[in-house]
C-alpha cells in the first residue's frame, strides 16, 4: 500500500470514529453546557484584569458601583440562576417521560440532543459560575490596599442575567412546542430525509467497476461465502452505526473481496463475524483491525447512516397511538403522512448497489431495498390498524401519491412494491364492524390508488 493510501485510509478510519463520538457528544446534555462553563471561566479572568486596570479610573454613574453593591448584584444573580437550573432539568426529564410514555423510548436521543435546551442550560450554568467567580474576587482590600471594585464584571453579569432569563423562557417554549406531535414527527422525518439525502450523495461518489454477478443487486438475499475465507469478528456487542465502504476497500488487499454480513441498525454480538475476506491477506491482522475501524459499532441505535432507524421511530409512534390504552387514530394518520415525505425521499434514489469495486478490491454488503423500507414503514400499521378505516384509507392515500409521482417523475424506485402494499390493505382489512360508507371510503381510496 502506498503512503498515500496508507494516510488517506488513515483519514477515513479518523473520520468514522470522529462522526461517532460527534454523535455521541451532540446527544449528551453536558457535553454543551461544560463549554459555557469553560468559557464563563475565561471571561471572569479577563473581566478581572479589566476591572484591576480600572481601579484608579473615574467611571459614570451608571458603569460604577461599589463593593456591597457588587456583592449583591452577584449573589442574586448566581442564586436565581441554580434555581432556574432545577426548572430546566426538571422540565427535561418531565419531557424525557413523556416522551418515553406516549410517543417511542427510541426518541429519547433526540430529546436529549436538543440544542435550546443544551445551550439554555449552558447559559445559565454558565452565567451562574461566572458570578460566583466574581463574587469571590470582590473585595473590600486588595493586593495594594485599595478595593476592588467589579464594575465591568458587574455590567456584564447583568446583560448575561438577562439572557439567560431570555434562554430559559425560550427553552419552556421550545420543550412545550416539542411535546406536540406534529411537531416530533416532523423533526423526525426531516432528519430522516437528511439522513437519506445524504446516503444517496455519498453512494453516488463511490466509482463501481465491478460488474456484479447474475442476481447481485438483490439487496435482501443471502451472502454466499466462499470457504477459506477469514472472519473479521466484533470485538463488542452493540448496534452496527456506521460502514465506510470506502475504508473497507481501501483496508482491502488488491484482488481481495470482503462479503459484509451485517447492515447498518443491526445487532451484532461479540465475537460474531461483521463480514469475512477473501482469500486472506497475508498480514491478517493489520487488515482485520482497520476494517473493524471501518465500522462502528455503539450502545445504540443511531441515524448517522440508517434511514430504516427513523422511520422504525416514526411507525412506532403510530402503532402506539394504535394500541387500545390509547386509541388515537389521530396521530397514526400524523404519522403516515410524514411516512409518506420520507418514502417519496427514498424513492428519489436507487436501490444501493451491493457488489461495488475500486482497484481490483470488491465489497460485497446485504443491503436493504424499497420494498424492505416501504413494509418497515406501513406493515405495523397495516397490521395495528386493520380494524380502523380512517388509518387504512390514509395508507392508501399516501402509497397513491408515492406511486403517482413515482410515475410522474420517473424515479429510480420501484412501483411493484407500492401496489404489493395497496393489494395488502385491501386484503388485509377487518372490516367487520364498518358501516356502508366506511367500506366505500376505502373501496374507493384503493381504486383511485391502484388507478
Amino acid at each position: 500500500m502506498s503512503a498515500r493510501t496508507e494516510g488517506w485510509l488513515t483519514s477515513r478510519l479518523g473520520l468514522v470514529r470522529l462522526r461517532q463520538v460527534a454523535d455521541q457528544l451532540r446527544h449528551r446534555l453536558v457535553f454543551v453546557p461544560v463549554l459555557y462553563v469553560v468559557g464563563a471561566l475565561a471571561l471572569s479572568q479577563v473581566l478581572l484584569a479589566v476591572d484591576r486596570a480600572l481601579t484608579d479610573q473615574t467611571l459614570p454613574d451608571w458603569a460604577s458601583t461599589t463593593v456591597p453593591s457588587a456583592r449583591t448584584v452577584f449573589a442574586a444573580i448566581a442564586g436565581g440562576l441554580i434555581t432556574s437550573i432545577t426548572l430546566l432539568l426538571s422540565m427535561m426529564l418531565v419531557a424525557v417521560q413523556l416522551a418515553s410514555s406516549q410517543f417511542s423510548p427510541r426518541t429519547l436521543r433526540d430529546w436529549l440532543g436538543n440544542r435550546t435546551l443544551q445551550h439554555a442550560v449552558g447559559i445559565v450554568l454558565g452565567t451562574a459560575v461566572f458570578c460566583l467567580l466574581a463574587l469571590r474576587t470582590t473585595r473590600d482590600i486588595g493586593e495594594n490596599g485599595s478595593p476592588i471594585v467589579p464594575h465591568v464584571s458587574v455590567l456584564v453579569a447583568v446583560v448575561l442575567g438577562v439572557v439567560s432569563l431570555v434562554a430559559v423562557v425560550r427553552a419552556v417554549d421550545r420543550v412545550t412546542h416539542s411535546l406536540r406531535i406534529g411537531s416530533v414527527a416532523s423533526r423526525i422525518a426531516s432528519n430522516t430525509v437528511d439522513v437519506a439525502n445524504r446516503v444517496a450523495a455519498s453512494g453516488e461518489e463511490h466509482h463501481r467497476d465491478v460488474v456484479p454477478e447474475s442476481g447481485a443487486l438483490v439487496s435482501d438475499g443471502p451472502i454466499s461465502i466462499p470457504s477459506g475465507s477469514m472472519a473479521v469478528e466484533a470485538e463488542r456487542s452493540g448496534w452496527v452505526q456506521q460502514i465506510d465502504q470506502d475504508a473497507v476497500l481501501l483496508a482491502l488487499p488488491p484482488g481481495a473481496t470482503a462479503y459484509v454480513t451485517v447492515d447498518l441498525g443491526e445487532f451484532v454480538a461479540e465475537q460474531v463475524p461483521v463480514m469475512w475476506v477473501a482469500p486472506p491477506p497475508a498480514d491478517d491482522g493489520r487488515c482485520r483491525r482497520r476494517l473493524l475501524d471501518a465500522v462502528a459499532v455503539g450502545d445504540s441505535r443511531t441515524m448517522q447512516q440508517d434511514v430504516e432507524f427513523g422511520i422504525v421511530q416514526l411507525t412506532d409512534i403510530a402503532v402506539r397511538a394504535l394500541s387500545p390504552g390509547v386509541n388515537d387514530p389521530g396521530t397514526a394518520t400524523d404519522v403516515v403522512a410524514h411516512l409518506g415525505r420520507v418514502l417519496l425521499t427514498v424513492w428519489q434514489g436507487p436501490a444501493p448497489d451491493r457488489t461495488i469495486g475500486r482497484d481490483g478490491r470488491t465489497v460485497v454488503r446485504r443491503r436493504v431495498d424499497h420494498a424492505s423500507l416501504l413494509e418497515r414503514a406501513i406493515g405495523p400499521i397495516r397490521r395495528y390498524g386493520a380494524h380502523d378505516p380512517e388509518v387504512l384509507v390514509s395508507l392508501v392515500s399516501m402509497l397513491g401519491m408515492l406511486e403517482r409521482e413515482t410515475e410522474r417523475r420517473s424515479l429510480p424506485g420501484p412501483l411493484d412494491p407500492i401496489r404489493r402494499a395497496l393489494a395488502d390493505i385491501g386484503n388485509q382489512a377487518d372490516r367487520t364492524n364498518w358501516n356502508g360508507s366506511e367500506r366505500a371510503r376505502l373501496d374507493g381510496a384503493l381504486t383511485a390508488g391502484s388507478s
